[in-house]
């Protein structure tokens, strides 16, 4: 595969951790933490071994806390007390650590851990493992509006200057576009993730279920990506 065809920014809809557990006669929780060990790979992997610069990676929506509060108990306690070894490995690698979200909500260790992440991380430009938590895409771009409206108000922006560029970097992280998006599980949607960013993205769904995303699968995943022909609205063909 040629370096050159490799992604600058992937983003992934982490899914089927819950069907993968009930498939096995597992408890769902058994499914997070099949699905946490595999994004550690997976992201380890993307950013250091096949050359990705920005991995986004949607680990829960602000619809998730409609679901059962044990299981979103359950899945706060994953991440308070497992993201802390993700940044030291990403820290080791020279990675950065953010997060796109809303931080209303979370429990304050997660938030905690989410502050200790990005501290350490902050200098680091070898790449960036963008986590979105608590993220909504609508959600996204309401804040981004409310912030926007807000420097209208107070008479630091002027309604006429408000063009593309202004509410990108209002956005809850000024990242390049989403070149590819993964969704794993078979869902085919892209369930209100990255609505701004992905607007030119290549899309890619496929069955496995993302504890069964391998390291073999995102390659494949990735060759998919290297076949496509991104016109991004022009003719890239030759006359």
């Amino acid at each position: 595969m040629e370096t050159a065809r490799i992604p600058n920014h992937v983003a992934i809809i982490v899914d089927g951790n819950r069907r993968w557990a009930r498939q096995r006669g597992m408890f769902v929780s058994l499914g997070h933490k099949a699905g946490f060990d595999r994004l550690k790979e997976i992201t380890r992997y993307a950013l250091s071994e096949r050359g990705v610069k920005v991995l986004s990676l949607y680990v829960f929506s602000t619809e998730n806390f409609a679901r059962d509060a044990k299981e979103v108990g359950y899945l706060m306690d994953l991440f308070a007390n497992n993201f802390k070894s993700i940044a030291t490995e990403m820290n080791e690698r020279d990675c950065q650590v953010l997060f796109s979200g809303r931080r209303e909500g979370l429990q304050k260790r997660v938030c905690d851990a989410m502050d200790y992440m990005m501290d350490l991380t902050k200098d680091n430009k070898s790449g960036i493992v963008n986590f979105c938590l608590n993220y909504g895409g609508h959600a996204e771009l309401t804040d981004a509006m409310r912030a926007i409206a807000g420097e209208v108000k107070a008479g630091q922006l002027e309604p006429d200057a408000i063009d593309e560029q202004t509410i990108q970097h209002h956005l809850y992280r000024d990242l390049p576009p989403v070149d590819f998006l993964i969704r794993t599980s078979g869902e085919q949607r892209i369930s209100n993730f990255l609505l701004w960013q992905a607007a030119y993205a290549e899309f890619y769904f496929t069955p496995v279920l993302f504890p069964d995303f391998t390291k073999a699968e995102f390659d494949a995943a990735l060759a998919e990506y290297a076949r496509r022909d991104r016109r991004m609205g022009g003719d890239t063909k030759k006359k």
